[in-house]
């Protein structure tokens, strides 16, 4: 479902500017001065994400353990809804809104932003026993909040009339949290966070003025990140922190207006 929030959202964006930059005459892809409006990562036909954390532990690690470390690969093929299965925020994977301005003929500076929340909700469980009675337990489902930011730069090439290969690079920065009942009336927060590289060479097909369609490639390099726990139980809360870094690689498409 956030999945698809996100998706709707960003193409939201691109077709409600797509018929203010068709109302002007046509213009070539890249041209000093557009603004360029993109629904980035819309459909991830194939997604890799290695993750790789410090294993936390309340209390600590045993004496005789110096450290520990868990390493997860997910990958995953789709055609219209793709994510790693790795359980840590998809925060790479997830449509995002870019913009983007030519600020000389071909070249562009810019950047992504990133929202994925969640509503929460609640699971319950009722047992039936032989006596008549009925047992109930409800749980509240964790409520996740991330936000990032990801600005780049990059260069359009022209190949013919309908297609440009568009280089881009740049750094990105997220942040994310999931908290949920920690089943002795407190509250369990875990959190993540990166800075990372982000390479994302793009195909753009421009077959109607203004409007184009993205194919290419992202890949993720992190830089530095780290994740925790905190535990909030009557006032008293506990945490734990240590390393984190998820790399990512995908096959993307989306769309784009510029104007």
């Amino acid at each position: 479902m956030r999945r698809t929030l996100t998706a709707a959202g960003s193409m939201l964006a691109v077709l409600t500017m797509a018929p203010l930059a068709m109302a002007q005459s046509r213009t070539e892809f890249g041209q000093q001065g557009e603004f360029i409006i993109s629904a980035d990562r819309l459909v991830p036909l194939l997604s890799f994400e290695d993750v790789n954390q410090d294993v936390l532990v309340p209390g600590g690690l045993p004496n005789d353990v110096k450290s520990e470390t868990a390493t997860q690969t997910a990958t995953s093929f789709s055609v219209l809804y793709g994510s790693p299965a790795a359980p840590v925020e998809q925060f790479y994977s997830v449509p995002r809104i870019g913009f983007d301005y030519v600020l000389v003929p071909n070249v562009t500076v810019g950047g992504n932003l990133i929202a994925v929340f969640s509503l929460g909700g609640s699971s319950k469980q009722e047992t039936d026993l032989t006596n008549g009675q009925t047992n109930t337990t409800s749980t509240n489902s964790p409520t996740d909040t991330g936000f990032g930011i990801a600005p780049r730069a990059g260069y359009i090439l022209p190949l013919n009339g309908l297609f440009s290969l568009w280089l881009r690079g740049g750094f990105s920065y997220f942040i994310g949290s999931s908290k949920q009942p920690d089943g002795n009336n407190g509250t369990e927060t875990t959190s993540i966070n990166q800075f990372a590289i982000d390479l994302e060479p793009q195909v753009v097909f421009t077959p109607i003025p203004h409007v184009g369609f993205t194919a290419g490639l992202d890949v993720d390099i992190p830089l530095t990140g780290g994740h925790g726990i905190e535990d909030d139980n009557g006032g008293t809360s506990q945490s734990i922190s240590g390393h984190s870094s998820v790399f990512y690689f995908g096959a993307v498409l989306g769309m784009l207006t510029h104007f």
